[in-house]
């Protein structure tokens, strides 16, 4: 049988569908793609036994239908590497070969059959369903990977948290030092439960929702999650588990408040991060009256940097440290043009609040402070 596809187009999907595929498959038939032609569409197929991601894309050309499997990595390498063309593949349906002719050449690989490739339940024990536009939820999705843990020991923590209550629902992430939480408006949303998903998966699906507008559906169940959005679909398997109590260990009335131009105060740290100590990257915070000023160090090398910024502050002199980094990225993790710290002193969390949220969304950022001597 024949089809054609943009070389381009194809490439796209993928390079997206391939970040599914781990280096070490147990099974081997998961070092494949999985194409079925059907329709005058083609549906590609990646998964590592948890996560299965699906994109189905629109032919130029076909006649008849096939389903088997092709190797990922020598495909992608391969179809990458080629220009803007329409690409005419010819699969020998007894043998399994596969022909790619283009512009100038032509690959010859060998497929296999498909019929043991493992797909994931759909639709098992649904308990919500959610819809939300591609980029509301990749933004809450982005802000919450930033905080969620790596911690073998607490499994839990190593996920993006879809907390559903009455008429909203929260996307968090902690690791317990520091935290990201939008809070959604959901109307009808009448369900009471915590969704776990792993950060792998999570990850998978912020690459995904990067090249997609329009809406997603999230249909959430007990012990599976499926995400689709016009191009692509992935089906994950939840963690289980009790997520810890992140409404409780919120701050309330903090008494220190300071507002920043966002885009500055990122400028800064990158700046003077350049001299901090690469393994606490700690970068100090100097209040007085309207000025902030910023610095970090490194003893070890002699190194060190200071900065000041204005801000809107009009509290008692103030210092107080935090890990560089991660600060820096959540508050790139914010889209807003100005940010707001809340504290109450050096050795409690402080908050990380836009100045405006967006309708129908609340966003708060949590982070312990470091601890430094000066």
């Amino acid at each position: 049988m024949k089809f054609v596809v943009s070389s381009a187009l194809l490439a796209a999907r993928l390079a997206t569908v391939g970040r599914v595929i781990v280096q070490k498959n147990n099974i081997p038939i998961l070092d494949c793609f999985r194409f079925d032609i059907r329709g005058g569409k083609l549906s590609i197929m990646a998964s590592d036994g948890d996560s299965t991601l699906t994109s189905e894309l629109e032919l130029n050309e076909s006649d008849g239908e096939a389903l088997f499997a092709v190797n990922a990595k020598t495909l992608q390498d391969a179809i990458k590497e080629i220009p803007e063309q329409p690409l005419e593949f010819y699969l020998n349906t007894d043998t399994l070969e596969l022909v790619v002719d283009y512009q100038n050449g032509q690959y010859k690989l060998l497929a296999q059959a498909a019929d043991e490739y493992p797909t994931a339940p759909e639709g098992e024990g649904t308990m919500a369903t959610i819809s939300l536009s591609t980029h509301c939820l990749l933004g809450c999705l982005s802000r919450a990977l930033t905080a969620a843990a790596n911690d073998e020991l607490r499994p839990q923590l190593n996920t993006v948290c879809l907390s559903a209550r009455k008429g909203e629902l929260t996307l968090v992430g902690t690791n317990g030092n520091q935290l990201a939480m939008t809070r959604l408006k959901m109307e009808g949303q009448e369900v009471e439960h915590d969704f776990l998903l792993g950060t792998r998966p999570a990850g998978l699906l912020r690459n995904m929702l990067a090249k997609e507008e329009g809406e997603a559906s999230l249909a959430l169940g007990n012990s599976r999650a499926f995400i689709a959005t016009q191009n692509y679909s992935l089906n994950c398997r939840l963690v289980d588990g009790r997520y810890p109590n992140f409404r409780g260990v919120i701050p309330q009335g903090n008494p220190y408040v300071v507002h920043l131009n966002r885009a500055a105060l990122i400028s800064v740290m990158r700046r003077i991060l350049v001299f901090a100590n690469p393994a606490t990257s700690v970068a100090r915070f100097r209040l007085e009256n309207n000025t902030l000023n910023l610095s970090s160090q490194d003893l070890d090398y002699g190194k060190s940097a200071e900065e000041s910024m204005l801000c809107d502050y009009s509290g008692t002199p103030m210092r107080i440290a935090f890990k560089g980094v991660t600060l820096q990225d959540l508050v790139q993790n914010l889209e807003c043009e100005n940010v707001i710290f809340e504290m109450a002193d050096p050795s409690r969390a402080a908050l990380i609040l836009p100045e405006k949220n967006e309708e129908g969304e609340e966003v708060v950022m949590l982070m312990m402070p470091s601890v430094f001597n000066d």
